[in-house]
């Protein structure tokens, strides 16, 4: 389905924008309450899984201090990817330190 397939690009976009390896993402959705194993990121990420449960987006976003919505719609920023430093404001997107 097209709506699960740009959030899991936007995922990507974000874990890559913070040079994330997909293992290092999986484990953080783990330990945000959705377990999840790095081969299941990287078949939905490479389109043999083409689907994307409510929870994992909810971890991913918790994740990356977003809210929901934010993955459904728009790209990361190209300055910051989400995650400007801590105690910090992006320049470009406004999004505030969240770390």
């Amino acid at each position: 389905m097209k709506i699960s397939a740009d959030i899991i690009a936007r995922i990507r976009a974000y874990r890559v924008g913070r040079r994330m390896s997909a293992q290092h993402l999986a484990d953080a959705i783990t330990a945000a309450g959705f377990p999840i194993t790095r081969g299941v990121i990287a078949n939905q990420e490479n389109g043999r899984v083409e689907t994307i449960s409510v929870d994992q987006v909810a971890a991913a976003a918790q994740v990356f201090g977003l809210h929901v919505v934010e993955l459904f719609h728009g790209e990361p920023c190209a300055t910051c990817a989400g995650l400007p430093p801590e105690g910090f404001t992006c320049n470009t997107c406004g999004t505030g330190g969240t770390e």
